[in-house]
């Protein structure tokens, strides 16, 4: 018989009592700016608008339709 097996994952517990929400510190918020802001921009802020090129400002004809991407709703 001998000792169980280290990793049977059929005796772990898993508990979940974090409370909620979760408390978080603005030292904390600020590390994971500093760390991740790139990232958290390309996945959160809207893209700019398809209408104006970054480089000269200028503006494309026929790309006043309207925004490409919004926000969705989640209520």
């Amino acid at each position: 018989m001998g000792r169980p097996p280290k990793h049977d994952l059929s005796t772990w517990t898993v508990v979940d009592d974090w409370p909620d929400p979760v408390p978080v510190t603005e030292v904390e918020i600020a590390v994971f700016e500093g760390w991740f802001g790139d990232v958290f921009d390309e996945l959160f802020d809207p893209p700019a608008p398809p209408s104006i090129t970054p480089e000269t400002g200028a503006h494309v004809e026929g790309m006043d339709a309207g925004p490409l991407w919004s926000w969705p709703d989640l209520r």
